[in-house]
């Protein structure tokens, strides 16, 4: 039993340094100028269009607040 663990380690060790060898890069400098450091450590170019999307989480607020004052309704009227 403790063969198939010490060889069980050794692959995962194994895998795990293949792993950190074959990035392409670790931080933004080690890409070109035009490019980041993605998270599957490769450099990619910069988008050429950036997209924003505004978002209003006044709907959700209020769903929550109007669930919440009837949850606190119901409590307050339980203990009467």
């Amino acid at each position: 039993m403790a063969i198939v663990a010490v060889v069980l380690a050794f692959i995962i060790l194994i895998m795990f340094l293949v792993n950190i060898a074959s990035r392409e890069c670790k931080n933004n400098g080690d890409c070109a100028e035009n490019s980041y450091c993605g998270t599957d450590y490769e450099c990619h170019e910069f988008p050429s269009q950036v997209v924003v999307k505004e978002s209003s989480y006044i709907p959700a607020a209020l769903i929550i607040g109007i669930a919440l004052m009837v949850a606190a309704y119901i409590f307050r009227k339980e203990k009467k």
